[in-house]
C-alpha cells in the first residue's frame, strides 16, 4: 500500500512532516488541502481523522496524526539518513527542542498568523455561510478559534503576549546555535526540522529581531537548513492558498 501524506501548503506542522519524507527518500503520494477552504473539515477526511485536522500519514493499515509522532514514525520506520541523534543524550535534547515547538513557539506563531491571515481568508463568506463551515469542525477548540479569528477577536494584550514569547523562541535558538551546529548537537536531526518549519518565515516576517546582525547564528543556520535538497523539494510544492511563501511573509506581518 502507498504512503499518503494528507496536508496543507508547505509550511508549518505540515512542512514538518514533508521534510522527513523528502529527507529520507519516501516513495509517498501527497494530498495537498486547502485548508482556508475547510476541506480538512469534509465528511470524506474525518472518517480519516476524526479531529479534522492535518497532517495525517497514512501507511498500510496505519493513520497516524501529530506531526512530532508522525516525524518519529518515519524515521523509526523507512531507510534512509536517520534523523535522530546515536545516542540517548542527543535524542533528549532532540525532544526537548520538539516539545518546546509543539508547547511554546508553535502556539505562540500560530496565533499570531490566524490572525493576520483568516479575517481575509473567510471575508467572502456571508455570516450564515461561515458559521455553517465552522459547524462542521470536529473540535470546540478549533471552532473558537476560527470564530475569534475571523472577528479579530483577541485583544492587545494577548497579541503582545504572543510576540513576546516569539521573541523568547528566538533568543532561545540564537543561544543554542551560538554552542551547537545542528539544534541537538553535531548532526541534522527531527529538532531541525521542527524548528525550521516554524521558523521558516522569520527572517522575512521578524526581520527586526532575526536578521545577520542581531541573530547570527540562526541566521547561518536557516541558510544551512534551507540549502538542503530535501528542503527544496518541500517547498517547491503548491500552496494552495497564498501562492508562494513570500506572499505568505507579507500578509503575516504585524
Amino acid at each position: 500500500m502507498p504512503v499518503v501524506l494528507y496536508h496543507g501548503g508547505a509550511a508549518a506542522n505540515s512542512l514538518k512532516s514533508l521534510l522527513p519524507l523528502f529527507e529520507k527518500k519516501v516513495d509517498f503520494k501527497s494530498h495537498l488541502m486547502a485548508l482556508v477552504n475547510f476541506e480538512q473539515h469534509e465528511p470524506w477526511f474525518t472518517k480519516i481523522n476524526p479531529r479534522g485536522q492535518v497532517p495525517v500519514l497514512v501507511h498500510d493499515q496505519y493513520v497516524l496524526d501529530e506531526s512530532t509522532l508522525i516525524n518519529e514514525y518515519v524515521d523509526d520506520t523507512f531507510p534512509g539518513l536517520p534523523l535522530k541523534p546515536s545516542d540517548a543524550y542527543g535524542r533528549h535534547q532532540m525532544r526537548v527542542w520538539t516539545k518546546f515547538v509543539d508547547e511554546y513557539f508553535c502556539p505562540a506563531l500560530s496565533f499570531l498568523g490566524w490572525h493576520a491571515m483568516i479575517k481575509n481568508a473567510v471575508a467572502h463568506l456571508s455570516e450564515a455561510e461561515f458559521e455553517a463551515k465552522v459547524a462542521r469542525i470536529p473540535l470546540k477548540e478549533q471552532q473558537d478559534k476560527w470564530r475569534i479569528t475571523a472577528k479579530q477577536g483577541y485583544t492587545k494584550e494577548q497579541l503582545d503576549e504572543w510576540r513576546r514569547q516569539v521573541r523568547v523562541s528566538i533568543a532561545r535558538l540564537e543561544q543554542q546555535l551560538g554552542q551547537t551546529t545542528w539544534l541537538a548537537g553535531d548532526t541534522y536531526s527531527l529538532a531541525d526540522i521542527a524548528v525550521f518549519s516554524m521558523a521558516l518565515l522569520l527572517p522575512t516576517r521578524w526581520q527586526d529581531d532575526v536578521n545577520t546582525r542581531t541573530t547570527p547564528h540562526f541566521m547561518a543556520w536557516h541558510a544551512r537548513v534551507s540549502s538542503r535538497p530535501a528542503v527544496k523539494n518541500a517547498l517547491a510544492m503548491p500552496n494552495p492558498v497564498a501562492g508562494t511563501h513570500e506572499a505568505a511573509a507579507k500578509a503575516w506581518k504585524t
